[in-house]
């Protein structure tokens, strides 16, 4: 067995791989990796899990870069849809929401630049997908992210092949899924030093909660350039259109009052506001990137990578309307709706986002001895234009479109608006690194400082007291880490960071309900601020791979993110948790294949802790000492792939202990468990086709009723007495529900 080492630059984390001859199949040549793909061996000084295509490829076609690291150490998914075409999904690690994990894809920064969420259905398609990385706990310090508190999840695209071919699936099943996959390699154009690929998937299914359909067409292309010195560009992009239901979020007596029968209403009835096709949210996106090595005078390395982001979206719901009685902000208009005789006065609310990001992140290192130093710039300019208009639908509560018509208007003939928002942020981040190696590479010690400014500019464009709005956050955020190589098997590593969160964009803006405010826009917020410590140790050998990491949060003026509901539409928001102190241990082990086996097994122990009483009004919440929401004490995974010859397949089990659903924890979500499984056969070459192969995934084999995580924690559920003696009352918090079991059948050839 040979071992080879590949480094990743500043477009992702440093991974090394080991490869072996493998079976070679439909989607290339199968590494031997520990866990089956699950746990690529690492190097670095923190507690860091890596997914590879050989995991990845062996599961449902539509899988995502979430589902892929959903069994890593600390790693929790929320979802309602199995094959992960619906967005409404959210990944924490340690207890830390889907806005404070940074999301790099290809080197640029993904994360919504509104709410800090990430979504990766709208990344990249499975098969072109190399590698996804979740750093738990901290962010490497080239990476151009703000919210990575909670680690960081790096996705690498595939490179193009230098053989021309392509590769062809489809897939069938539950739900009428029906999937088409396809993708051609040009490979090594003449002796340009250029290839290129380009894919397309085109997919659909029912909806897995109640009426509706999903839709998902996607592109990924990717161009690279390798020069005779060994710099190389690639040009990496990527284009998604998608439709899908945005399934209701049940509060727990819905739950245990519905099941998975609560859902959007299959039938319109004049008047009322749970339609299902009101409900159905529209998105297209375009990305693309160019990270690119460049090798310069005096042994000087410049890595750059300028990228850029268009995005489009309606997130509606259902509700009505009246043609008086209706404020646009503070001023009492009347209004005009189409068919609003036949509809009883249902209309659609459109949450319309148009963002665009542009941006580029550069860096310069040299090596001077035993030191590499590094030093770096990276700068972003976004718009995200936000509006709530309103559309019309018939007598049969159909819209005309998926985009908003914008067709309920004031006197003046213009659109009538319950939301119109306009923010522009700049980012400006100077970083420095210092390396030494010492001990003949056995000792590393890597030191380095970021200086983070941030700035957001905006204007309410509703009559009220409120038009121009802004907030700056400037933090040093300074961070060490070392690593010491005990041997060729052994390595203990530790590592402290510092990291930073603004709040979202939504917390700048008054509402407006009945003329009034009903939520005071505060850009006096003060910005999330956490000092993190790890201490760990790993174990890698030709058999087994093990980490083990302790590791140490604290939090000031902890972003929590959660839901708020503008005429029916879920709105993200965030609630300042004031501090926060978590303390556990991650785990995480797997075999190299023995016998075509590879076992894989991670556990987490969390004990997360509210450091504060909360204020409410002029009281305060007694929540001191609560353990924090979204922070499961105990949940551990285990994994099994079996690949030889021609049969392959993986199994994994997933528990995740009750979590608390409020901050003062007098409502918590139950313990729950999943079970997948997917069973496959490689067939032989049959002229120009290659490798056919024919796989079947079944998810949640067992069917479990459960929910699968929160999506809007309350500070109270019940009513509650404040410190001062004011009673406080409580709101009681929604959840996701665990898709139902699946299962879907693909069929895969080269050529």
């Amino acid at each position: 067995m040979k071992r080879k080492s590949h480094s990743v630059s500043a477009r992702g984390p440093e991974v090394i791989s080991v490869h072996a001859a493998g079976e070679d199949g439909a989607y290339g040549k199968v590494r031997h990796i520990a866990g089956g793909g699950l746990m690529a061996v690492q190097t670095g000084g923190d507690m860091r899990s890596t997914v590879t295509s050989e995991y990845i490829n062996k599961q449902a076609s539509t899988t995502t870069a979430y589902q892929a690291v959903s069994l890593a150490p600390g790693a929790n998914l929320s979802q309602s849809d199995p094959y992960g075409f619906a967005a409404n999904s959210m990944l924490s690690v340690r207890g830390l929401g889907g806005n404070e994990i940074g999301q790099v894809w290809e080197g640029m920064p993904v994360n919504d630049i509104e709410t800090y969420n990430g979504y990766p259905t709208y990344w990249a398609d499975g098969e072109d997908i190399d590698s996804v990385s979740l750093t738990q706990g901290s962010s490497s310090i080239t990476a151009p992210v703000v919210n990575a508190s909670g680690g960081q999840v790096t996705t690498l695209m595939r490179d193009p092949s230098h053989k021309m071919g392509g590769l062809v699936d489809y897939s069938y099943g539950t739900l009428n899924l029906q999937r088409f996959f396809g993708r051609f390699d040009t490979g090594d154009i003449g002796n340009t030093g250029l290839s290129a690929y380009v894919s397309f998937s085109n997919g659909t299914a029912k909806n897995s909660l109640g009426p509706g359909r999903q839709m998902r067409r996607h592109i990924d292309f990717g161009f690279k350039k390798e020069f005779a010195n060994g710099d190389r560009m690639k040009l990496v992009g990527s284009y998604v259109d998608m439709n899908y239901m945005y399934n209701p979020n049940p509060t727990l007596a819905d739950w245990q009052t519905s099941g998975r029968s609560y859902a959007w209403n299959g039938t319109f009835t004049p008047g009322s506001s749970d339609y299902w096709r009101q409900n159905r949210w529209k998105w297209e996106q375009i990305m693309m990137s160019l990270p690119s090595d460049f090798t310069l005078p005096g042994k000087v390395k410049l890595n750059v990578t300028p990228y850029f982001l268009y995005a489009m979206q309606n997130s509606p719901a259902s509700s009505t309307l009246s043609s008086d009685g209706n404020y646009y902000g503070t001023e009492p208009v009347s209004v005009t709706i189409p068919d609003a005789q036949a509809s009883g006065g249902s209309v659609r609310s459109d949450y319309v986002g148009v963002q665009s990001v542009g941006g580029f992140n550069a860096s310069l290192s040299r090596q001077f001895g035993v030191q590499k130093v590094t030093l770096g710039y990276w700068y972003q300019y976004s718009v995200d234009d936000l509006s709530m208009p309103f559309s019309s639908v018939d007598a049969s509560g159909n819209p005309a479109s998926a985009w908003s018509l914008r067709n309920v208007t004031m006197s003046n003939g213009q659109p009538y608006l319950a939301e119109k928002e306009h923010t522009v942020t700049q980012t400006n981040a100077l970083y420095l690194q210092d390396e030494i190696s010492l001990l003949n590479d056995r000792l590393k010690i890597v030191g380095g400082i970021k200086t983070l400014m941030m700035s957001k500019a905006g204007t309410n464009g509703l009559p009220g007291t409120q038009y121009h709005v802004g907030a700056n956050n400037f933090q040093p955020l300074p961070r060490v880490s070392a690593t010491y190589k005990i041997d060729s098997h052994n390595q203990v590593f530790i590592n402290a960071s510092t990291n930073t969160l603004m709040p979202i964009d939504d917390t700048l803006y008054n509402s407006y309900s009945g003329g009034a405010i009903s939520t005071q826009g505060n850009p006096g917020i003060k910005p999330e601020y956490s000092i993190s410590e790890e201490l760990g140790y790993r174990y890698q050998d030709r058999i087994i791979h093990a980490s083990l990491a302790l590791f140490n949060y604290n939090f000031t003026n902890r972003q929590v993110s959660s839901l708020r509901y503008v005429n029916n539409v879920p709105v993200y928001s965030t609630i300042n948790g004031g501090g926060q102190t978590s303390r556990g241990v991650d785990f995480e082990a797997g075999l190299m294949p023995f016998h075509g086996f590879s076992p894989y097994v991670s556990v987490e122990y969390l004990h997360a802790t509210i450091d504060n009483n909360i204020q409410v009004g002029n009281d305060y919440l007694p929540t001191a000492g609560k353990t924090a929401v979204r922070s499961p004490s105990f949940q551990g995974s285990f994994g099994l792939v079996y690949d030889y010859k021609n049969f392959f397949g993986t199994f994994s089990f997933k528990y995740t202990g009750s979590q608390y659903s409020t901050f003062m924890n007098d409502e918590k979500m139950p313990a729950y468990k999943t079970f997948n499984l997917s069973l496959g056969y490689r067939l032989p070459s049959v002229g120009f086709v290659k490798h056919p192969e024919i796989r079947v995934a079944f998810i949640n084999l067992t069917d479990e009723k459960v929910l699968s995580g929160i999506a809007s924690p309350q500070l109270n559920a019940q009513t509650t007495r404040g410190i001062y003696g004011t009673s406080i009352d409580g709101s009681s918090p929604g959840y996701y529900i665990a898709p139902r079991f699946t299962t879907a059948m693909t069929v895969a050839a080269g050529f």
